[in-house]
């Protein structure tokens, strides 16, 4: 196996390299390119360049946009003027600069609807959609990524199809609607399979695997895993393999207990995020890895991958994985009784938490430095965490009890609607049963009276 896992690595290092070349061969061409091209394909050729320049420069990447976009002024391209803004955007998003690449793709959603480009426009709806997940904005998110499915599904665009379903499943995954998730990652599987694409098939099946396992279901969820993992290996996609194998790990350490196999799969999703350069990737893993070896009660190796983990954090503006790592080393001082310095990283999580809105944190940084303060016999400081504490549990006993009278209030509604939908068909019972007895009385007087016009009748004839 570590033979198997030593060639792969090898191989992969070769396969960045390649890239590399290949990467600035392909740059090369393009520019020879540009020289000999005029009107479309010129912009065409400018924008594939931006693409190129993107993750390695994006400074070159907005200059190639800019020059596009003058081109297509100059030369009167309007109708091409939206992709360009489209590819402005993504160097936009790149950069960090979420309200920067939603105004290009909002500028680039009107011309395209003008233009009647309804392939690009999908394209720039999703890249809004993209941008609204990110700042945590989800359900405007749905909204463009719905809007995008009705205009694909409406024009026939199977890829954009596929691609908003995918993007919208991602959204509700992560607010925890894992129904519909599921429901959207299936459909998007079977799109792709039609497209033949089996490496973002490989991508969804990991994505679903993610949802099999938050409804517990471990042992399905590691078997989706490693499907997608092979499919991964065998097209050599790193940095799906970073993201692979630190799941597989997470379902053998939190599930399984299995702290060897755990740590098997996090140092290989490490070396593919180290290969790529992947900064944020590798904050996640030295995290996890650092859990494993906290259980393990080896604080020594923890406390080193927890740290790595924060630098790198507070040098990529992750904040998230600067609170979680700040939490992670208060806990570790804990355990090996340095409570001062436990609750250092504890106050850092805590501002970094409150300055964000990153309220899960709250709770465990709470119940960490009470447990601080009442160790060091610091029982002023204990108390004003205790009345903390209790504040919150007050709030979540309101909430809790707001919840439950709301419920018997739908009840009682329920059993009102109930007694009076009984009482109205009770009524309707007795109304429909008065109709048939005026029918059948009329009925009798139209009878009785017909019967004494014929008899009338007959007397008259016979005499």
């Amino acid at each position: 196996m570590r033979k198997t896992i030593f060639l792969l690595i090898v191989l992969l290092i070769w396969s960045v390299k390649l890239f590399s070349d290949n990467s600035m061969q392909y740059i090369d061409s393009l520019n020879r390119l540009i020289s000999t091209q005029t009107g479309v394909e010129r912009i065409e050729t400018l924008i594939a360049l931006s693409e190129a320049y993107r993750e390695i420069s994006p400074d070159e990447s907005f200059k190639l946009d800019t020059l596009a976009i003058d081109y297509a002024t100059r030369e009167g391209l309007d109708n091409i003027q939206g992709t360009i803004l489209i590819s402005m955007g993504k160097t936009a998003f790149v950069t960090g600069d979420y309200t920067l690449a939603l105004d290009y793709y909002q500028k680039a959603v009107k011309i395209l609807e003008k233009g009647k480009n309804f392939e690009d426009l999908c394209k720039a709806q999703i890249n809004i959609g993209i941008v609204f997940k990110n700042l945590g904005k989800y359900e405007l998110a749905i909204e463009r990524f719905d809007q995008a499915v009705q205009l694909a599904f409406q024009h026939n665009l199977k890829g954009q199809l596929a691609s908003s379903i995918t993007n919208r499943a991602v959204v509700y995954y992560t607010t925890g609607n894992y129904n519909s998730a599921a429901e959207s990652y299936q459909q998007a599987i079977q799109l792709y399979k039609e497209l033949h694409d089996t490496l973002r098939n490989a991508i969804l099946t990991m994505n679903l695997g993610l949802v099999y396992w938050q409804w517990n279901k471990s042992d399905k969820a590691l078997e989706m895993l490693l499907s997608a993992a092979k499919v991964f290996e065998d097209k050599e996609e790193i940095y799906e393999l970073g993201r692979v194998y630190n799941n597989i790990g997470r379902i053998y350490s939190i599930d399984f207990q299995n702290n060897s196999k755990a740590l098997e799969y996090y140092q290989r999703s490490l070396e593919m995020r180290e290969l790529l350069g992947n900064q944020l990737g590798m904050a996640i893993v030295l995290a996890n890895m650092g859990q494993v070896f906290s259980d393990q009660k080896d604080y020594v190796k923890a406390l080193h991958h927890y740290n790595r983990s924060l630098t790198i954090s507070k040098s990529i503006g992750y904040k998230d994985g600067e609170a979680l790592a700040d939490l992670y080393l208060g806990r570790t001082y804990q355990a090996i009784e340095q409570f001062e310095l436990s609750n250092q990283f504890l106050d850092s999580c805590l501002m970094i938490a409150e300055e964000f809105g990153l309220t899960s944190y709250f709770r465990p940084v709470n119940l960490t430095k009470m447990t601080n303060y009442f160790k060091m016999q610091d029982y002023s400081s204990f108390l004003t965490e205790y009345q903390s504490f209790m504040d919150s549990y007050d709030s979540t006993l309101k909430r809790l009890s707001d919840l439950q009278y709301s419920e018997v209030s739908l009840q009682q509604q329920l059993s009102d609607m109930e007694a009076s939908t009984g009482l109205i068909s009770s009524q309707l019972l007795r109304q429909t049963t008065r109709i048939n007895q005026y029918r059948l009385a009329l009925a009798g007087v139209v009878l009785i009276s017909g019967i004494l016009v014929i008899f009338s009748y007959i007397r008259k004839w016979k005499s």
